[in-house]
């Protein structure tokens, strides 16, 4: 069995980003889920694509609030925005995007670890915002079990 290394994490992140990165880029659909990095393959930053070149996301102050492609990406090391497909097109579900429109511009008590932004992505999908699902890779799984993500794309930026 392998074990995963401490330092081996962000070189998975790294090298999952570089082949969705060469993969065709794709514009979201209402109910997306959209992620980018924010620590240089450390860490992800999650959302739900709500339309009208606006994300809905939980930011590091606690709060729940609609932001373009630019503010999602501010204060982050990204360069691209990566989208919910399964193969070559991009999924969603109008459910995620009114779960996530639900609580907009509520604040919760952010942690790192028990109050994330993946937590609320993850509600957003499922219905239940005291999941457990604060890493990207738990949030994935999410997203293939209740939207079929099977792949992630690079979002087209000629689009945003």
């Amino acid at each position: 069995m392998w074990k995963l290394l401490p330092f081996s994490t962000p070189i998975i992140n790294i090298l999952e980003g570089m082949v969705d990165s060469c993969r065709d880029p794709v514009i979201p659909i209402v109910g997306s889920i959209v992620y980018c990095d924010i620590a240089f393959g450390y860490a992800e930053h999650s959302g739900v694509y709500i339309g009208n070149n606006q994300i809905i996301h939980l930011n590091g102050k606690g709060d729940i609030e609609a932001v373009s492609p630019q503010g999602f990406m501010s204060n982050t090391t990204a360069l691209n925005i990566y989208v919910s497909c399964n193969g070559l097109y991009p999924v969603g579900g109008e459910f995620v995007a009114v779960m996530a429109q639900s609580k907009l511009y509520e604040s919760i008590r952010y942690n790192v670890l028990l109050e994330n932004c993946h937590i609320f992505t993850s509600g957003c999908l499922g219905g239940d915002f005291s999941n457990a699902h604060s890493f990207m890779w738990m949030l994935k799984d999410e997203a293939k079990k209740c939207i079929q993500a099977t792949t992630w794309r690079q979002w087209d930026s000629n689009h945003y």
